[in-house]
């Protein structure tokens, strides 16, 4: 709510206020008629029940307002019935109250605040410390949320209180009350029930009009709080870009130049003192406003650590002891450090995704990181790099400290000065050292030492030219940034080798994890996880120099501000979310067919999937509602889908036939079901194993290894054969010859004496042999046997074709071989010469011949 808005309800309170007390102070209707006007029914003022049954009597002679009627009587009952569970309902919803001791209790909570963030502003000198004018600003921003939000609960509440207002006044504009009945029987007991239920009304209406003053009195101070800290928060937007208009103008005094300055220096500890008890107070009171937010981060916290621990523990069970030890060495990081990763894991995201923390809080998280990746790096950097880390945490304490500083010193100057020359030697160390070491380093190492020695620089050049309070959000920046570039480095290290444990952990198990190939998604993370965290690096390095909410609010309102085509309004930030959730429902589309479809990596799978059809159809559903919630969500009128069908249709007449074909193939395939995924099929001259039923096409394992993709319209307009639609058997057949001569009886028994008992072939049906004819140099016999697995057919046809074989040759059976009779009619003469010795010889051999 604006500050216009909360001013005029509060002007308008003042006025109401008074008179509302003068009304409610004067004489009701019912007393300020004479004595000898009989008052109305609802207006009695009396509380004793005999007054009010005086005057309930005396109303009955007016004939004029009351009538007399026996038929009312069941009317009046059941009003008076009705009226008085109401306000037995209303009483009870009053005396239980509402909730508003939690607000009653916060305002001295919020006056502390207040206090205090004025004693800061008021300390501001002539050299304002940034970090302290943005700590108050945070501050204000969560009493700001607060107020906002107790605003909100109290006009619902005061909302609530004016209904019942409502509903009771509602009673005495009920004309059906004006009669009574005319027997005197009836009389008298309705009058005792009429009196009862005018002793409650009035004992309701009092107890509402005294929590709407109280509710009232309630809102006035919450809003005057409200109207304060919103002023309070311009001021520091004004501050703010104050700071921002003249962070390059000198602030201080040069550094050579101590005494010839106008400002009067400052005693260093003195003002440390003071800078760290305000921090201290900043920070209890934040804590104090939100501390359900810690208890979250501190509940993740421990469940990533439960699960880390836990998949440790299950691996360690399922493998032996040498086995479970090589496969958690390759998560070096958890397996040896699980609290200091766990560490790691929750101050990098609070850092992240919380940026409206006080800046000692973000000081305290930042070392708790430092003091993790210490843990971690001791037995992982070598002694050289480890040693130059140990002097980054130095630079980190040294600027932390000039954060908090709520005035510059002399001190404080030379400190950044000396800082600032460190940082560049130590930078250039790193440089060397990552030329020359062997360690596997981020590939990005080098530039980031190269950003840190060159802010560096800059900070150091502010600094001798008296721009402090600029000079320290450079300098610390130029850590800052370096020491998170690594920390989130060794962020996406932990959270790959979390996914890794976790799927060493069930790799014996029945879900979809067992099936994961690993190395594959742990490519998909890793480049999915390195752009989250250059972002993250991005915003923390925008935060650090304090240009984040400039540049957000900037491209808030570049992504906000409407723009026309033709007769169309569009914001580029609604075309964002459009394209987002058309990736949204596409990723979630690709990752349910990669969790539930066959991942295995047989190509000829012992059972086949059941759920291909299913899987596709929730494909298109989840893309089809991608599609809808995409243009709900961008604003983007849903009449203009029309217009994009439209469009489709044009396309489809022109060059898409093949594209929607395929598209509407993959939907009759989806609720014909021809084949299913694991089902083994013959499309023209290819054969293999149905690996994916897509929207567009689908996807055969071949037997050779290699993956064909086929068109859905394919699968549908050509022949197809499914081996495995109902069942995996399958007849296997051979032609087998033997010489003629051989026993024909004898060489049936033993072809059958293959197939018995013999594990692998089915009974039943049972073999069949059959002599086939009689060809050019063997008796041929025809022989089918059925097989439970097709996938089994050329090892069970190896198998008895080498018991056969044996058989035959211990029978004296012989398996005739091709036999042809060459007659040669004649022969050049010139080959004949060519192909002898001698010409001597070749002339005997044509007279020969």
């Amino acid at each position: 709510m604006s500050i216009q808005v909360i001013l005029r309800y509060q002007r308008l309170w003042y006025f109401l206020l008074p008179l509302y007390l003068i009304l409610a102070s004067l004489p009701s209707d019912a007393q300020r008629r004479k004595s000898n006007v009989v008052p109305d029914t609802l207006h009695l003022v009396a509380v004793d029940s005999a007054t009010i049954s005086k005057n309930i009597t005396n109303l009955a002679k007016d004939t004029s307002k009351v009538k007399k009627s026996d038929t009312s009587v069941a009317i009046l009952i059941i009003r008076i019935e009705g009226y008085t569970m109401l306000l037995n309902r209303l009483m009870t919803s009053l005396k239980r109250g509402f909730d508003s001791s939690r607000i009653s209790e916060g305002v001295p909570l919020v006056d502390t605040s207040l206090e205090l963030i004025k004693y800061n502003i008021a300390g501001l000198g002539r050299t304002p410390n940034i970090n302290d004018i943005y700590t108050n600003k945070v501050m204000l921003e969560q009493l700001e949320r607060k107020l906002s939000s107790w605003q909100s609960n109290l006009f619902s509440y005061y909302d609530q209180l004016v209904n019942i207002d409502d509903t009771i006044h509602s009673l005495r504009r009920d004309t059906s009350m004006h009669s009574i009945p005319a027997e005197d029987e009836l009389y008298g007991s309705y009058v005792g029930q009429l009196t009862r239920l005018i002793i409650k009304y009035r004992a309701v209406d009092s107890a509402n009009r005294a929590s709407l003053i109280k509710m009232g009195l309630l809102q006035n101070k919450v809003a005057n709080r409200y109207i304060e800290v919103s002023n309070l928060l311009e001021d520091m937007d004004y501050r703010l870009d104050q700071f921002s208009a003249h962070m390059f103008y000198r602030d201080y005094r040069y550094i050579w130049r101590p005494h010839r300055d106008s400002i009067n220096p400052l005693e260093f500890i003195p003002v440390v003192k003071n800078s760290l008890h305000k921090s201290a107070r900043v920070l209890a009171i934040f804590f104090s406003i939100q501390w359900p937010v810690f208890i979250i981060w501190l509940l993740v916290a421990a469940v990533f650590a439960w699960w880390v621990l836990n998949n440790i523990r299950r691996i360690r069970q399922n493998h032996p002891a040498e086995e479970g030890e090589a496969i958690l060495q390759h998560a070096r990081y958890l397996y040896r450090f699980p609290i200091a990763c766990t560490v790691v894991y929750i101050t990098t995201l609070s850092s992240v995704l919380s940026v409206r923390y006080p800046i000692l809080f973000t000081e305290i998280n930042w070392a708790l990181t430092m003091i993790a990746l210490t843990f971690i790096f001791r037995s992982h950097l070598p002694k050289t790099l480890f040693r130059k880390w140990l002097l980054l945490m130095a630079l980190f304490s040294v600027y932390c400290l000039n954060n908090l500083l709520i005035e510059a010193t002399y001190v404080e100057q030379w400190g950044l000065l000396i800082c600032a020359v460190l940082a560049i030697i130590l930078g250039y160390k790193f440089l060397q050292e990552t030329a020359l070491t062997t360690f596997a380093q981020p590939k990005y190492t080098r530039p980031v030492i190269k950003l840190f020695i060159g802010t560096s620089a800059l900070s150091l050049l502010l600094v001798i030219l008296a721009r402090v309070g600029t000079a320290k959000i450079i300098g610390s920046s130029a850590v800052v940034n370096t020491v998170m570039a690594l920390n989130l480095f060794v962020l996406i290290k932990i959270l790959l080798e979390a996914v890794y444990l976790q799927v060493e952990a069930n790799k014996n198990s029945s879900t979809f994890i067992s099936f994961m190939d690993y190395q594959d998604v742990q490519r998909k993370l890793k480049t999915f996880l390195t752009v989250m965290a250059t972002i993250a690096w991005l915003v923390i390095v925008l935060r650090n120099l304090y240009v984040y909410d400039a540049i957000y609010e900037v491209i808030s309102d570049f992504l906000s501000t409407s723009h026309h085509i033709g007769n169309s309004d569009f914001t580029f930030s609604s075309v964002i979310i459009f394209l987002l959730v058309i990736w949204v429902s596409f990723a979630a589309s690709q990752l349910i067919a990669y969790m539930f479809g066959s991942t295995g990596q047989s190509t000829a799978p012992a059972t086949k999937s059941k759920l291909g059809s299913v899987l596709l159809l929730l494909r298109l559903a989840v893309l089809g509602g991608g599609v809808l919630l995409a243009f709900a969500a961008s604003g983007i009128p849903m009449d203009k889908l029309t217009i994009v069908i439209g469009a489709l249709g044009v396309g489809i007449g022109f060059g898409l036939q093949n594209v929607v074909n395929n598209l509407v193939s993959g939907v009759i395939l989806a609720f014909e079901k021809p084949i299913e995924v694991g089902d083994v099929i013959e499309l023209g001259t290819r054969s293999g194993v149905v690996k994916e039923i897509g929207i567009r096409s689908s996807k055969i394992s071949a037997y050779d290894g290699s993956v064909v993709v086929v068109p859905n319209g394919d699968l549908i307009s050509q022949q197809l054969v499914n081996w495995t639609m109902t069942n995996r058997t399958r007849r296997v057949n051979f032609t087998l010859g033997v010489a003629y001569g051989s026993d024909i009886q004898q060489v049936t028994d033993i072809i059958k004496s293959a197939f018995t008992n013999h594990e692998g072939i089915l009974s039943v049906p049972e073999p069949i042999v059959q002599l086939y004819r009689f060809g050019d140099n063997s008796v041929d016999f025809q022989v089918y046997f059925w097989i439970p697995d097709l996938g089994t057919a050329g090892t069970k046809q190896s198998e008895v074709l080498t018991y056969i074989y044996a058989e035959l040759n211990k029978a004296g059976i012989d398996l005739p071989y091709p036999q042809r009779d060459l007659h040669i009619k004649s022969v050049d003469a010139d080959i004949l010469r060519n192909m002898k010795p001698d010409n001597r010889s070749g002339e005997e051999e044509e007279k020969k011949l």
